[in-house]
């Protein structure tokens, strides 16, 4: 299984630079997500604004989401993963630099974004067919 397995028939999540805080975390709340992928003028992924973000960059700094520009509270890019990845390698990734979310590239071209519900929910289900292989095993 690959990421572009994990990613297959979603909504690839952004907002554009310009923007305010406050208009990409009304994006987010709108779409029940937790990260949202921050795009350039031309479509290039530049950053990503989470959760996290929104508490510690806006919220604790009693700052003004309506006010502050996208490029004071987003995060930078630290890593990315590949749709040719697999989630075991994305699952690494997100321990090494400590963040629950990964813009999805192919190639150079940004596509989607994971996140570690995503790699949850593979895992639950391989660990669901290994026990009803088991218990197939077992009964025969």
């Amino acid at each position: 299984m690959t990421i572009k397995d994990v990613i297959k028939d979603r909504e690839g999540y952004f907002v554009r630079v310009d923007q305010t805080t406050l208009e990409a975390a009304e994006y987010m709340a709108e779409r029940k997500i937790g990260g949202v992928c921050i795009l350039d003028e031309e479509g290039k992924l530049i950053g990503l604004l989470t959760e996290r973000d929104l508490l510690n960059r806006v919220v604790l700094r009693g700052k003004d989401a309506r006010e502050m520009p996208l490029r004071e509270s987003m995060s930078d890019l630290l890593a990315v993963i590949d749709v040719s990845d697999t989630p075991h390698q994305a699952l690494e990734r997100m321990e090494k630099i400590g963040r629950r979310h990964l813009p999805v590239v192919d190639g150079d071209r940004w596509v989607g974004m994971l996140s570690m519900r995503d790699i949850m929910r593979v895992e639950l289900g391989e660990q669901g067919d290994e026990i009803k292989l088991l218990h197939e095993y077992i009964s025969h």
